[in-house]
């Protein structure tokens, strides 16, 4: 039940930003409003406004190539915590079981130095723990490059 709860709640902090453009409301002598950019000649400007045109897909990063990897243990809240946020998200990932494999466990020890989880592998970035405000921030800085 709390995870389904921290699920939903994850799910409405991390909705994606959409885009909008500005356009001005203009009157013609005769009362006619219309739409545009700019005002025309012989119209008078009345409102200037943001409108929504949708989510932004000029700068999107294509979430396959995203190359997510998180270690976890079964059992673990903190592995299930970093897995219900990249969910909520949307975000592709591997989990990793270091559990029983030497091989997987060798390969986290490489990346962190130490045997813990959850590690979250984000690209070059790695975050131990469940750190929703560091993942958040990586994850920002690759999605949504200003």
């Amino acid at each position: 039940m709390i995870r389904n709860v921290v699920f939903i709640m994850m799910y409405i902090l991390c909705q994606f930003a959409y885009s909008a453009v500005d356009i001005v409301i203009c009157e013609d002598n005769e009362g006619n409003q219309s739409f545009h950019q700019a005002c025309p000649p012989g119209t008078n400007l009345i409102e200037k406004k943001k409108v929504s045109t949708g989510k932004d897909t000029s700068k999107e990063v294509d979430l396959a190539e995203l190359n997510v990897v998180i270690y976890t243990i079964p059992e673990c809240l903190s592995c299930e915590e970093v897995i219900i946020y990249m969910k909520s998200r949307d975000i592709p990932f591997n989990e990793k079981d270091i559990n029983k494999d030497v091989e997987t466990q060798k390969e986290l020890t490489e990346i962190t130095g130490k045997l813990t989880v959850p590690v979250t592998v984000i690209g070059e970035d790695h975050i131990t723990g469940y750190d929703r405000e560091k993942i958040a921030s990586i994850l920002d800085r690759i999605l949504s490059p200003e």
